[in-house]
């Protein structure tokens, strides 16, 4: 993480990942001062699903560790903060306040670039959310199944429409390991990974009730939408990240 974007004092060590203390609120807020600041930074998150597969990917695992802003996406890694005495304040879930950030970037002039998801998804949120903030500047949307060839042909279009910030939806680690080899290249303030996020955005997928989100239930609500591709990151790899989480503490209590 970049010392000059925020200090070790406002992070939390959760199994060694350095995670940033901060609300949803707070988080909007970071994002859209960076959008203006000179310095080229890129975001993204961990959850559960995330931090097994930090333990299995070093490639992805050292990216994390570089990026300059980590947050807890997962209730499961709030949990575990708590329980290791870290403390993280809260969830931030793109989902729960992106139409609010996509608001204040159209007060604010805030241009936006969509990348990710399958072919149609990114316009469609781009649509959805233009129609109720019709000041908001999406710059240019695209899928995120891109090849060598195409990903250099995209990178010309976003530094052509010079957003402030670059959302990636491509799913970890690939939107991770994208955003790493191009960084350099798209000459754009903030990257920020988001994963499936344009999906609900654009009501291609459902979200779970809200009082299923706040009692960190939302990955039981995808289990039981998608239960053939969901059971073994849910069923085993909640397991094993407590395993985990207990063994971290165990092993430091000695």
């Amino acid at each position: 993480m970049t010392a000059d974007i925020h200090s070790t004092s406002d992070s939390a060590t959760v199994l060694g990942i350095q995670i940033q203390k901060i609300t949803a609120p707070e988080f909007v807020e970071a994002v859209l001062r960076m959008a203006r600041d000179t310095q080229r930074v890129w975001v993204t998150y961990v959850n559960a699903a995330c931090i097994d597969r930090y333990f299995h990917d070093a490639e992805y695992a050292r990216l994390v560790d570089e990026a300059d802003l980590v947050y807890a996406d997962g209730q499961a890694v709030v949990w575990a903060s708590r329980f290791l005495h870290q403390a993280l304040p809260e969830r931030v879930n793109a989902g729960d306040f992106f139409e609010e950030f996509c608001r204040k970037c159209a007060e604010r002039g805030i241009r936006l670039f969509f990348l990710g998801s399958k072919p149609g998804i990114t316009q469609a949120a781009a649509a959805r959310l233009k129609g109720m903030l019709p000041a908001l500047q999406v710059v240019g949307t695209h899928h995120g199944f891109l090849g060598q060839e195409e990903s250099e042909a995209v990178v010309n279009v976003i530094r052509q429409g010079k957003p402030h910030v670059l959302v990636v939806g491509m799913g970890v680690p690939r939107q991770e390991k994208w955003v790493a080899s191009h960084r350099s290249a798209l000459e754009v303030p903030v990257c920020w990974c988001v994963g499936a996020l344009f999906e609900y955005v654009s009501g291609q997928r459902a979200r779970a009730p809200v009082w299923m989100r706040r009692a960190g239930l939302e990955w039981l609500f995808r289990l039981i939408l998608e239960p053939g591709r969901m059971w073994r990151r849910y069923l085993i790899g909640n397991l094993v990240f407590i395993w985990r989480v207990v063994k971290y503490r165990l092993r430091r209590n000695r």
